[in-house]
């Protein structure tokens, strides 16, 4: 029952951070690099690469939870230990190895142009680490479910 509630609630909440990621992207990134854009003319060149970046930080974090979402479909399901449910393991680290890739990419072209305030820099930094530490992590979570699966298949087989 419990197990049953906590998918079903954390479903909802992922669902909800989908939502909320989408209109970032679609709508409030745009809209704020324009403001941006006219209030500072000098950096205004900076904006469609600065905002193309985010939008694809964004795009990491939409598939990372289009993929925990469809893993927890399976779980529902009890269908985990199924060869099918790694390619949704394989979709997250993906994201957030490509997460790391977008904030190094946007330290690089930050330091070739303005740079940020140095607590922006630290942000990316720290991203960059963290992505590579979840993707490092998610590569182990794989590895302990290809072994949980053929343990269940060679149980299954004796059965």
């Amino acid at each position: 029952m419990f197990s049953r509630l906590s998918v079903t609630l954390l479903r909802i909440l992922l669902s909800l951070a989908l939502l909320l990621t989408a209109v970032l992207q679609l709508g409030v990134l745009p809209w704020l690099s324009g403001v941006l854009a006219a209030d500072l003319p000098d950096e205004a060149h900076m904006r469609w690469p600065i905002l193309l970046l985010a939008i694809a930080g964004l795009a990491c974090v939409e598939v990372a939870l289009v993929c925990t979402l469809r893993l927890l479909g399976i779980t529902r399901r009890d269908e985990v230990f199924a060869s099918g449910s790694l390619r949704f393991v394989d979709g997250i680290i993906g994201a957030f190895l490509a997460a790391s890739a977008v904030c190094v990419a946007t330290l690089v072209y930050q330091s070739f142009t303005v740079g940020g305030p140095p607590a922006w820099t630290l942000l990316l930094l720290l991203g960059a680490i963290a992505g590579i530490g979840m993707g490092l992590l998610m590569g182990v979570m794989r590895t302990l479910l290809v072994q949980a699966t053929r343990l269940r298949e060679e149980m299954e087989a004796v059965i």
